[in-house]
C-alpha cells in the first residue's frame, strides 16, 4: 500500500512539474535582456510580480535566438511567447543578413511556438538612428520595412501583436534622448511605457 501511495505521489509531483507554466517568455536581444537588470535601467520586479521569464539575450541576432528558442521558450512551456527580434541583424552583428531573411527567421520561431501549443506575440523593432557600435549603418528605413513585415504577418493569421515603435520614435526614426542614453536600448522610463504596451496585449 505504501509502495501504491509512494508512486501516486511521484506521477502528481512530476505532472505538476511538467505542467508548471509561466504567463510569458520574453524572447529578444538586449532590448529584453537588460529589462530586468537595474543596473541598465530595467525593472526585474515586472517579471518576478507578473509570472513572467526573460530569455534576452545580449547582441544576439535572429539566428543565433533560433537556435536557442526549442530550449528557451519552449522547454519552459509558458503559455505566451513575446519575441521582439532583429535589430542587430540590421546592425549587421554577425554580417548581413536580408531583412527577407531575417523575417524567416522570426516566423519559424513563431510556427515552432504555435505547433507547441504557445500563443505568439510579435513586436516591432525599436526605433534607432544610429548605432554606436556600427555608426557606418543607416537603420531607419531597415526598421521600418522589418516593421511593416512583422505586422504583416502577425495580422494575417491573428497573432498578437505589439507595437513598440509608434509610441517610442522620434519623427526622424530615432529613439529620443528622453527614452534611451544610447539611442538603442531603453532606459527605466522607456521601460515603463513598454510595460504598459504589454500587460494591455496579455489582458
Amino acid at each position: 500500500m505504501r509502495r501504491i501511495l509512494a508512486v501516486i505521489v511521484a506521477i502528481i509531483f512530476c505532472c505538476t512539474t511538467l505542467y508548471a507554466q509561466y504567463k510569458a517568455v520574453f524572447m529578444g536581444d538586449s532590448i529584453f535582456d537588460s529589462w530586468d537588470s537595474t543596473k541598465h535601467g530595467g525593472h526585474p520586479e515586472f517579471f518576478t510580480d507578473n509570472g513572467f521569464l526573460n530569455r534576452g539575450k545580449s547582441g544576439q541576432v535572429t539566428a543565433q535566438m533560433l537556435e536557442r528558442f526549442e530550449r528557451d521558450v519552449i522547454a519552459n512551456s509558458p503559455e505566451v511567447v513575446i519575441i521582439c527580434a532583429g535589430t542587430n541583424d540590421i546592425a549587421q552583428n554577425k554580417g548581413y543578413v536580408p531583412n527577407r531573411l531575417i523575417m524567416k527567421n522570426i516566423k519559424t520561431m513563431a510556427r515552432m511556438a504555435e505547433k507547441s501549443g504557445i500563443r505568439v506575440i510579435l513586436c516591432t523593432i525599436l526605433p534607432a538612428a544610429k548605432y554606436r557600435w556600427r555608426p557606418e549603418i543607416e537603420p531607419v528605413a531597415p526598421i521600418r520595412d522589418m516593421n511593416r513585415r512583422i505586422e504583416r504577418f502577425a495580422r494575417c493569421r491573428k497573432r498578437g501583436f505589439i507595437d513598440f515603435y509608434t509610441p517610442l520614435a522620434a519623427a526622424d526614426g530615432s529613439l529620443p534622448e528622453s527614452l534611451s542614453k544610447d539611442g538603442v536600448h531603453p532606459n527605466s522610463q522607456c521601460y515603463d511605457i513598454m510595460e504598459k504596451i504589454v500587460l494591455e496585449a496579455l489582458r
